[in-house]
């Protein structure tokens, strides 16, 4: 009898351990951050691999509600879409690899079809962030698009840069052309047309990407940053100049380094102290994922980021975008100390034809503070990105009688015979 009576406890231990387990694989497929990465690389023997993984998932159960207007379900019946991640790895020019992750449908549940040619939605991120703040908002950025993200140099799961003196704007707009390369030549998304949605530095970053290839953006999103300066809404103009020339000869990376790891074990003061002086609006909480990813910020790149982005414009790039029209959203916050009213003002300036959506309450952490205010924003912005695009199809019909561009060919060898990538 004792014998049976451990047997059953074993059993429904185990069967209890089979439920938790099948949880957190649910909700480890679903998330996409940096807690859920496997850490950089970083040592020579890496250099001769490049890794894909794939994890064919279902969509998030935190994400239920969020996903409700597309599922349209009964009650039993799931008719959600699945997912897949796959994650990969490419170097940059200076041979340090660059992480990428993307999330695609592959399957749906009852009746509900979906293609398994999405759009490519390319998100950017914000300097010293690993896409911890694009989690709140996967529901409505993948509803109708696959998703790619990707880390700077020395963030996340991407290798410190090798060559720190390489580190730019511009060579992080060169990262994210090399990472969608990859991504095409494996087969996984088309690139010939995206959807770039940014956020704080980011904003920079996908501007000057959009410089050289602005014909293959279908729409811009910029949230909460500036196309220029980025340290004059701050410091202004002369004295972030005189910051960046410090920070670029005076000041050490390792100096960085130091200060990340205060910032990190002393992160309830210094966020008490934004919250008291309305810097940020969002709990300790909301923010941990920020701080936790500190640990792992090289100093290095982030100073470098810093200095480049003081010394860059990319301003003249949303004019040109506006000109061509291009459906450009740009959110801005009443809190943010990142952009000044001086800024949105030329931002106006140069893209009159954008949806301005202005946030009151919103800090520089408005994606989290205020994610519902965002959500709405990128929802009516897709739907106004999707009848332009159907827009010009339509006119390219008329005009020419032919309503979609031909299907990308394989590449092929000297023979003539495809190339299997």
């Amino acid at each position: 009898a004792q014998r049976g009576s451990h047997s059953r406890a074993s059993v429904s231990a185990s069967m209890g351990l089979l439920k938790k387990l099948s949880r957190k694989k649910v909700d480890a497929a679903s998330s996409i951050g940096a807690d859920d990465k496997s850490g950089q690389r970083t040592s020579a023997d890496d250099d001769d691999k490049n890794d894909l993984s794939v994890a064919p998932a279902p969509a998030p159960a935190d994400a239920a509600n969020d996903n409700s207007r597309d599922a349209g379900a009964g009650a039993g019946t799931s008719t959600a879409p699945l997912y897949e991640e796959i994650g990969g790895r490419t170097k940059a020019a200076d041979g340090t690899w660059i992480a990428w992750e993307l999330v695609r449908p592959v399957g749906v549940g009852a009746g509900h079809p979906v293609s398994s040619k999405a759009s490519l939605l390319v998100t950017v991120n914000g300097l010293s962030n690993d896409n911890f703040q694009w989690q709140g908002l996967m529901p409505v950025l993948r509803r109708d698009h696959a998703v790619l993200s990707w880390d700077f140099r020395g963030h996340g799961c991407s290798e410190n840069p090798r060559d720190v003196r390489a580190v730019s704007i511009a060579s992080l707009a060169e990262d994210l052309e090399v990472v969608m390369q990859d991504v095409s030549a494996r087969g996984l998304a088309s690139t010939s047309h995206v959807t770039v949605v940014a956020y704080s530095m980011g904003c920079q970053v996908a501007l000057e990407w959009c410089r050289d290839h602005g014909h293959r953006v279908d729409g811009l999103a910029l949230i909460l940053g500036t196309p220029q300066y980025s340290m004059e809404s701050l410091l202004g103009k002369r004295l972030g100049d005189a910051a960046a020339t410090l920070m670029d000869n005076a000041v050490s990376f390792f100096l960085w380094d130091c200060i990340f790891a205060v910032t990190f074990i002393s992160s309830w003061i210094s966020h008490g102290a934004a919250l008291a002086l309305g810097l940020i609006g969002v709990t300790w909480g909301q923010f941990a994922p920020f701080y936790r990813h500190m640990k792992r910020l090289h100093g290095g790149a982030y100073a470098r980021m810093l200095v480049s982005g003081q010394r860059h414009s990319a301003m003249d790039v949303l004019e040109q975008l506006d000109r061509r029209e291009v459906p450009t959203l740009i959110v801005t916050g009443g809190r943010d100390f990142a952009v000044s009213k001086a800024t949105v003002q030329r931002m106006h300036a140069a893209a009159p034809r954008a949806s301005f959506i202005h946030l009151p309450r919103a800090c520089h952490a408005g994606m989290i503070g205020e994610r519902g205010a965002v959500v709405d924003a990128l929802e009516k912005f897709f739907e106004l990105e999707g009848a332009e695009i159907q827009f010009n199809r339509d006119r390219k019909r008329a005009q020419t009688g032919v309503g979609e561009s031909p299907a990308d060919t394989p590449p092929k060898d000297p023979h003539g015979q495809p190339i299997q990538l």
